[in-house]
């Protein structure tokens, strides 16, 4: 066996940058803490090749004199605390010394700073974890680090890196995360010279809000606010009618810090409870003010978690304010709300109930109170031809009814079977958008009117790298500058549904995956969002042949038997478990 050794610091200090750095945005944001810290008004983050070449975060803030940014370079050397007592009393956020010590272990470091009041700096140059003599040197009041060519000291960290795309995207969030929880502040981000973000300071959240994500989202926010013991809730909250494909627009803040945690979360999907969808999620940012001694910052190594003392209290109260927020908005109780949204998402897509157009065609992407003379061809469903069946129609199944508007029941010489039909349409949808999609020719819709859509930096930057790519699977999308867009043509499958809600979905779908320079990845993904929409819903009656077309069409898929998320769209029930069933077996 091996003999124990020390390890020696440089070492060390790579092993606890691990754990602290990750990437390009876990330097941005340990440094756009010790700024904050340091009671800045304004913080100026600038990026070259998303992180990996340069970082440098200027502050106005308080500076620091020569010895203390000498000393701001050991590991574990901090001014936040002093004693095992400061630690159950944290409000500030930086408090471990790590961060300073770890970053530059990984890199290039140099640092100028300045205290109030004094006519010269200092500035301290450090590679690879090697501190060089400080000098004098001028320089305005307050601090200004630059982090170069981060992990070039160790390769194998470098090679993880994602595309500066996806890079680039987490650093804007760390940014946005930091101005969220301060409003006062400036924020400004460039990428390779060129502004990403610039957020004034401003009064509140909700300016805030629109600053970051744009009109469209910050439009459909209302804040709230309730407290009782232990904590203090208060933020924004979506109407249920903006809900969202993914979790991008859910954020949690404790005592100002952006944190993870999975009471919190659940505690907003209950709050929204009956509210929205099966599979959507809710638009929240989340603000709570506690008691520090009550809550456990020191829990993970990039102060990304917390745990709370009393989690069951704080879970209910942030569940309680949110609901009865909900209901004050709208002068009623959220299960009367939930009536409202219900009939929203009927007419949402044309899967309002009624009669469909003829008896051999569904009839969808189009509003239900629109003549069906007027509706047009472009969106409409036929059923697959018999002779284009995969499955001889002797051994398909033949339809008997509805339960609940949901499901079909139908039956065969083996039995029957329960058919999700939505689940059944989407599969038949998706397969049709691949072969379109796989032949270069998903026919397009151009709109009477152009859909404009608001959008934070964020999502535009991902929405306008994607714009070729989206118009080879049929839309066509003009981005006009500061976040507005608008959409000109979708594909004839989507013909007047909910595009701009489509659109911000598929962005959904790709920050789930990771946006990536192989798209084909995401093809198929993104297919199955084009196909979820227009799907036919539940709670629509079906007429028989409608149900028997839907049948038929769904044999006629390469793979029957779920839908594009992995659902299965068929439960079987044979003879023989049936008369078991009623003990005749």
């Amino acid at each position: 066996m091996p003999s124990i050794n020390i390890l020696p610091d440089t070492l060390i200090n790579k092993i606890a940058a691990g754990e602290v750095v990750e990437r390009p945005a876990s330097v941005v944001k340990e440094l756009i803490e010790n700024s904050l810290d340091a009671d800045a008004t304004e913080v100026i983050v600038d990026v070259e090749q998303a992180g990996k070449r340069l970082i440098r975060i200027s502050d106005n803030g308080s500076g620091m004199s020569p010895e203390d940014a000498v000393l701001s370079f050991q590991r574990h050397a901090t001014s936040k605390i002093a004693s095992e007592k400061d630690l159950e009393s944290i409000m500030t956020m930086g408090f471990r010394g790590e961060a300073l010590a770890s970053i530059a272990s990984v890199s290039r470091v140099r640092l100028l700073t300045c205290l109030r009041g004094d006519s010269a700096g200092t500035v301290i140059e450090i590679d690879g974890g090697v501190l060089k003599p400080a000098q004098e040197a001028a320089s305005p009041a307050g601090t200004t680090i630059e982090v170069h060519h981060l992990f070039h000291n160790t390769p194998a960290r470098l090679k993880f890196l994602k595309s500066p795309a996806t890079e680039l995207s987490h650093i804007v969030a760390a940014v946005s995360h930091q101005a969220m929880s301060h409003p006062a502040v400036r924020f400004r981000l460039t990428q390779d010279k060129k502004t990403v973000l610039d957020l004034p300071a401003s009064q509140n959240i909700i300016d805030r809000a629109f600053q970051i994500f744009g009109s469209d989202l910050a439009e459909n926010l209302m804040e709230f606010s309730g407290q009782r013991e232990p904590a203090r809730v208060h933020g924004l909250i979506g109407n249920p009618n903006v809900d969202r494909g993914d979790r991008s627009f859910q954020e949690f803040y404790v005592n100002g810090r952006y944190v993870r945690n999975a009471s919190l979360s659940h505690a907003l999907y209950e709050a929204y409870r009956d509210l929205i969808m099966r599979d959507r999620h809710p638009v929240g940012f989340i603000f709570i003010d506690i008691d520090p001694g009550l809550v456990d910052v020191n829990v993970h190594p990039a102060k990304a978690e917390v745990r709370f003392r009393n989690q069951s209290q704080v879970h209910d109260l942030v569940r309680d304010v949110i609901r009865e927020s909900l209901r004050g908005a709208h002068g009623q109780a959220p299960e009367s709300l939930f009536g409202r949204v219900q009939e929203a998402v009927a007419g949402y897509l044309g899967s309002a109930e009624g009669g469909a157009g003829s008896a051999t065609s569904f009839e969808f992407g189009v509003r239900s109170s629109e003549p069906v003379a007027e509706r047009s061809d472009a969106g409409a469903y036929h059923a697959v031809p018999h002779s284009q069946l995969r499955t001889p129609v002797s051994e398909l199944l033949q339809p008997l009814a509805q339960v609940h508007d949901s499901f079909i029941i139908a039956q065969d010489n083996d039995g029957m079977a329960l058919i999700d039909q939505h689940a059944a349409h989407e599969r038949v949808l998706f397969e049709k958008l691949q072969d379109q999609y796989a032949h270069g020719s998903i026919p397009q819709q151009n709109l009477l009117l152009p859909v404009q859509m608001e959008l934070g930096h964020a999502e535009s930057a991902l929405l306008a790298g994607l714009l070729g790519e989206l118009r080879n699977m049929g839309f066509q999308i003009e981005e006009f500058g500061g976040g507005t867009f608008m959409i000109k043509a979708v594909p004839a499958l989507l013909a007047g549904g909910d595009h701009k809600q489509l659109i911000l979905d598929i962005l959904g779908e790709i920050r789930t995956h990771g946006a990536t320079s192989r798209f084909d990845k995401l093809r198929d993904e993104i297919l199955s969002v084009m196909a979820c929409h227009p799907a036919i819903k539940v709670h629509r009656k079906l007429s028989m042949p409608e149900m028997e077309g839907l049948i038929r069409d769904l044999f006629a898929c390469r793979m029957p038997h779920s839908c594009p998320h992995g659902r299965p769209t068929i439960v079987r029930f044979s003879l023989d478990e049936i008369r078991r069933m009623f003990k005749r077996i």
